[in-house]
């Protein structure tokens, strides 16, 4: 069990796509910490709901359903047909952020207000009528969990630096959608993004590490290659 999860930690060095992930991650986290101290919550809110446009709704609803957690699972279902071991570590990351996303958000910090319930309508600057009005739940993101997660996982795989980055950047923009949609604070994605991250770890560490699927030859085949004796 040991020398599993050791290798595990050493595979995720080696990735070049899940440490440019960490890299551009890493910068994240540390202008997250000066956001916190230079603002009041809710400031970014206002700010990006300042400098936000008509004619640019329409994308950042679409770029925020790319972190539905429905989404991202058929897509993991999908990874299934290329190999099972891309696919159900993915399933998995997705199983640990909804436990996570209930335990946090309806358990722990059930009672953190989003932003439409934080604010006067008079507070901002436009109003979305298109944006989903929700008022309870706020912290931390599930869009963001799910997708920091779905993301450092894929850039694990990828296995390239620039595609981890660009695997970064994706997962960023749908956070700070939530932001731009009225639908969460910055805390809200900074905390999410950081959960999200972790589902990967753990999932990695629980089937590579403890499990030791990566054992087993049909754990690197797809799905429909499989074939079960009689």
């Amino acid at each position: 069990m040991a020398m599993g999860i050791k290798q595990t930690v050493t595979n995720l060095y080696r990735s070049k796509g899940f440490t440019g992930f960490l890299y551009a991650y890493g910068v994240f986290l540390v202008l997250g910490i000066i956001v916190f101290l230079t603002t009041q919550h809710g400031d970014v809110v206002l700010f990006l709901n300042r400098y936000s446009r008509i004619e640019w709704d329409g994308f950042v609803e679409f770029l925020t359903d790319l972190g539905l957690g429905t989404y991202v699972a058929g897509a993991m279902v999908l990874l299934l047909f290329w190999k099972i071991r891309y696919g159900l570590t993915g399933l998995v990351t997705l199983g640990l952020v909804g436990i996570f996303t209930n335990l946090l958000k309806k358990g722990v910090f059930d009672e953190r207000m989003r932003p439409f319930n934080y604010f006067y309508y008079d507070d901002f600057h436009r109003f979305i009528y298109t944006a989903e009005l929700n008022y309870h739940y706020s912290f931390p993101s599930g869009h963001t969990m799910t997708i920091f997660a779905a993301m450092s996982l894929m850039a694990y795989f990828a296995g390239k630096r620039w595609i981890g980055l660009l695997f970064f950047v994706l997962a960023l923009s749908i956070g700070f959608s939530r932001i731009y949609l009225l639908q969460h604070f910055f805390l809200d994605v900074y905390v999410g993004s950081f959960v999200g991250v972790i589902c990967t770890v753990l999932a990695l560490m629980l089937l590579n590490g403890l499990l030791r699927l990566d054992r087993y030859a049909w754990f690197e085949k797809p799905i429909h290659r499989i074939r079960f004796k009689k």
